[in-house]
């Protein structure tokens, strides 16, 4: 956690004053002691539950008084990774007091008081922690959207993966991993809002979210000045191309061309997930400045499907009034640009365990502001009038991912005990379908299903492996949010060949919060589905009678019934995620966590 604060502060240029470290490198390493004192002492035989008792009750009101001091206002890119681990340590210990409490003294209607209070304090950690995340990241988007995306780096890799796991501590069997994406800015700096973010340039990061980065084109001009003249080089845009047959790209949103109130088969919805972005000046014309050549240069994708690492770099030469640029791309061993303005240092991107899966580039001196109203889009671009780049984004996703983006489908294998499915990884979505931001679950974002008058749904593609037992019995755990009641409910389904299974249907009450829905269990030979199945299919879907409403879908998770409990008892279909694990069991590329 040190090298973690520290990195973070070299990032943010902010510094807490030394006593202040020390006192919070006190607090968190006596809570710790106190911890180990109370782990210690229920290990030996005999122990007193009345002595435990009071240990546990003591431990967990000091973490509960202290844990404001690790929520240091303006200080909370410095401080919010040592937050993370106490509230981890905080309900793992309200954990062990749900499993263990009669063993420790206490009656059941304590155990039942825990398990109210574990509830409330998932919640309110989980809201204090992504308040501290906003801040933080607002502030530094403002000033540059490269230090935001840094700082997001460490989030996803420190902070929002334990965040993620609070929500299944309850349950045993379930592996949980993050295929949260790093992002490397190299270019010129620009500031973006909050808004900004959300609105239109992480989804122009994240590109087409369920396909494989394969070409991309990168629109370059040139200037050939005379001798006593620097050159100029600029990069005008970044075309990334995610499937090979459409050459389009980004998803900025749902569109159609044509009403939303009738069916749609020419290919504009967004189950194909094509977006284009624009860029044209004001007069509709070509872009061609005077005296500049246009190029465009094509990285073709290497031939195990993935790129692996890039050297980009940029070199700022001032002439006068004006910057000029130079830049040097190599995408693998492929290089797609080396600068004429004269030797560019390398800057080599990569990171371990984890490949490129976009690039992109965002656009600067233009709003990138996406307001439009959701119930009235009626087109699938965005255009921008000043088309200044100068700037290349990487995408980087774990190779827990690879699987999904270069087979299109989730193969199943017998030797595992559960899968995760993200919510982008989908062989198809249905229209009014939006991407939302939502790093606290582990994954690059969700789907935002906009209200609608005709069915919603989203369609995952699932194979079996060879050796596959089809007898054995899973169930499906289908995390949604639904901020309004959807009278209608939320139903989950398979689909083989046309012959659909009912899995479970679930009234949809309002609740703000992240739920899980779980099925009973089934399995493969009950849905018809076998090793040589090509076209087997989870479906969750909600009809028309839910017209008016959003809801939002965040993963699926399929787990073995002898390898799933809940700790929790439950007796409804509602399923709320509060929950929390601690032991990071694996990491390469991925984190992993084993529940306790």
């Amino acid at each position: 956690m040190e090298k973690v604060r520290t990195e973070v502060e070299t990032l943010i240029n902010q510094k807490l004053s030394q006593d202040r470290v020390n006192i919070l490198n006190a607090e968190y390493r006596g809570i710790i002691e106190v911890s180990d004192v109370f782990d210690a002492y229920i290990k030996q035989p005999g122990f007193t539950p009345a002595t435990a008792k009071g240990y546990f009750l003591n431990l967990s009101g000091a973490i509960i008084q202290r844990l404001p001091q690790f929520e240091v206002q303006t200080y909370e890119g410095v401080s919010i990774a040592l937050f993370t681990q106490m509230c981890t340590l905080h309900l793992t210990l309200l954990k062990d007091g749900i499993l263990a409490g009669s063993a420790w003294g206490f009656t059941q209607a304590d155990v039942d008081s825990f398990i109210k209070l574990f509830n409330q304090k998932v919640l309110d950690y989980r809201t204090r922690l992504m308040r501290m995340y906003t801040e933080e990241f607002g502030r530094l988007c403002k000033v540059s959207l490269k230090d935001g995306l840094t700082f997001r780096n460490m989030c996803n890799l420190y902070v929002f993966p334990f965040a993620e796991a609070w929500s299944l501590m309850r349950y045993e069997g379930l592996k949980l991993q993050s295929s949260l994406s790093l992002w490397d800015y190299v270019g010129v700096s620009i500031p973006v809002n909050y808004n900004e973010w959300g609105g239109l340039v992480y989804k122009l990061l994240m590109g087409e979210v369920n396909q494989r980065l394969t070409t991309v084109k990168f629109n370059y001009s040139f200037t050939n000045e005379p001798a006593d003249i620097p050159a100029r080089e600029n990069i005008r845009g970044v075309h990334p191309i995610y499937d090979p047959s459409s050459g389009l790209t980004g998803w900025i949103g749902n569109g159609r061309t044509n009403n939303f109130n009738f069916a749609d088969n020419n290919g504009n919805e967004i189950m194909e997930v094509r977006t284009q972005t624009f860029y044209q000046n004001p007069n509709n014309e070509p872009i061609a400045p005077r005296d500049i050549i246009n190029q465009i240069l094509t990285a073709p994708a290497p031939a195990d499907l993935f790129f692996k690492n890039a050297d980009i770099n940029v070199k700022f030469t001032q002439w006068f009034q004006s910057t000029l640029y130079g830049w040097n791309i190599k995408l693998g061993t492929q290089t797609v640009l080396s600068s004429r303005t004269g030797t560019i240092p390398p800057n080599y991107l990569a990171y371990d365990g984890y490949y490129i899966r976009a690039i992109s580039a965002c656009p600067r001196g233009v709003s990138l502001a996406y307001n439009h109203d959701l119930t009235t889009l009626t087109y699938n671009r965005i255009e921008y009038d000043s088309p200044t780049t100068e700037n290349i984004i990487v995408g980087f996703a774990p190779d827990n991912t690879k699987d999904f983006y270069s087979k299109k489908s989730h193969y199943l294998s017998e030797t595992n005990d559960s899968y995760v499915i993200p919510a982008l990884q989908f062989a198809e979505v249905s229209d009014r379908s939006f991407l939302e931001d939502t790093p606290d679950q582990a994954t690059d974002g969700s789907i935002k299903f906009a209200r609608t008058f005709i069915s919603n749904e989203a369609k995952y593609s699932i194979r079996l492996n060879t050796g596959f037992n089809t007898a054995t019995r899973y169930k499906l755990i289908i995390r949604v949010r639904v901020p309004y009641r959807l009278p209608a409910g939320i139903r989950v389904q398979s689909q083989n060949s046309g012959n659909n299974r009912m899995l479970g249907s679930f009234t949809a009450n309002a609740n703000p919060e992240w739920v899980d829905f779980v099925t009973d269990a089934f399995t493969f030979n009950d849905l018809g589905i076998t090793t040589s199945s090509t076209n087997a299919l989870f479906s969750i879907s909600s009809d028309s009678l839910n017209s008016g409403e959003e809801w939002y879908l965040s993963q699926l998770f399929l787990v073995k019934e002898s390898a799933f409990t809940s700790h929790f008892t439950y007796r409804c279909e509602w399923e709320k995620l509060q929950a929390v694990t601690t032991e990071v069991m694996s990491y390469a590329g991925s984190i992993e966590f084993a529940l306790i």
